[in-house]
């Protein structure tokens, strides 16, 4: 069987290593520490390449949890506006931890329990869980309900799938939005042209940003955000929310595709139905490196949803879940 799960330690952290040893794939996770897939290597033009961008010691040392690898938002994604807002007559404010305002929930730099790992026939796999009242307990009265979530990695080939489930423990409506982070590297390592690629993203809006803050406008997208044909990676300086996603691949998924033309592979990053707003964002000094992010929602749609804007807000009665999946693979 060429699928196996490895646990190694790196300081005082486990790494849980999902391996492929006939592809030569394999993803690395860091449970105490957001469940990060902070390393993602798959075969493309003929190499073993690494797709996602981590700090080299972010696994001994994770640091900067919005910065590295795959942070996973939850329960909301990006900013909410001053860190407050009203859900079911009660005012919440959070703390502020991106200038003025709250952003990115309370998973992405918590630890993480692992309840499942193993391989099978098919694939590698590893699955983490956290709770906000366990897991984030000092955050459990800034939120209306407690929040529970659970991420199962799998790696088959060159293709790694994650899977990704929101349950609601409590009595009381559960308001939430998720989202992932994940920074990419683009030409594909090592080396290469920046105009010689194309970035091809299937959003035909996008929301105009005020502060980094949706307005509640919607606008088609105009030539600097127009993806939808592909532009080259190079002299893109972005921090925006596209929309009206397109999912008419196979199935019913989105895609998005990073493809280096020197090395005639590419990388795609597909969703299901489940995902509408895409965050894209550029870091600065980083020529080679984009952050695509697929969100349930648009940023601060806890506020916008009052207001009458189709933000996405998304709401789960006691008991209820919701089940979303998205998949990273190259092909060529």
């Amino acid at each position: 069987m060429s699928f196996r799960v490895e646990v190694r330690r790196e300081g005082d952290r486990d790494v849980h290593v999902l391996r492929d040893d006939a592809s030569g794939a394999s993803a690395s996770i860091l449970p105490s520490y957001g469940f990060n897939l902070f390393d993602l290597r798959l075969p493309a033009a003929g190499e073993i390449r690494p797709m996602i961008v981590a700090d080299e010691t972010f696994a001994r040392e994770p640091s900067r949890p919005g910065g590295n690898g795959t942070p996973i938002l939850f329960p909301f994604p990006n900013r909410i506006r001053d860190g407050s807002f009203t859900f079911g007559g009660e005012t919440r404010h959070l703390p502020a931890n991106h200038g003025p305002n709250a952003i990115h929930g309370f998973a992405l730099d918590a630890r993480w329990t692992v309840v499942d790992q193993g391989a099978t026939d098919k694939e590698a796999y590893v699955v983490g869980q956290f709770q906000l009242s366990a897991d984030a307990p000092a955050a459990v009265d800034r939120w209306p309900t407690d929040a529970a979530i659970e991420v199962r990695h799998a790696l088959s080939d060159r293709c790694l799938t994650m899977t990704t489930t929101v349950s609601n423990p409590s009595a009381l409506p559960l308001p939430y939005g998720f989202g992932i982070h994940p920074y990419f590297r683009l030409p594909f390592a090592p080396g290469g042209d920046p105009s010689r690629t194309r970035i091809v993203l299937p959003a035909s809006k996008y929301w105009k940003l005020k502060d980094f803050l949706p307005t509640g406008e919607v606008r088609p997208v105009d030539d600097r955000l127009d993806f939808r044909e592909g532009k080259p990676i190079a002299g893109l300086k972005l921090d925006d929310v596209l929309t009206d996603l397109r999912h008419d691949e196979p199935g019913g998924v989105g895609a998005c595709r990073l493809i280096d033309l020197d090395k005639k592979a590419e990388f795609q990053l597909l969703f299901d139905g489940s995902f509408r707003e895409l965050v894209v964002y550029t870091p600065p000094g980083k020529p080679d490196v984009i952050a695509i992010e697929p969100y349930t929602q648009t940023t601060d749609a806890i506020n916008l949803q009052p207001r009458g804007v189709d933000a996405g807000l998304r709401v789960l009665g006691h008991g209820e879940q919701h089940v979303m999946k998205l998949e990273m693979r190259t092909v060529g």
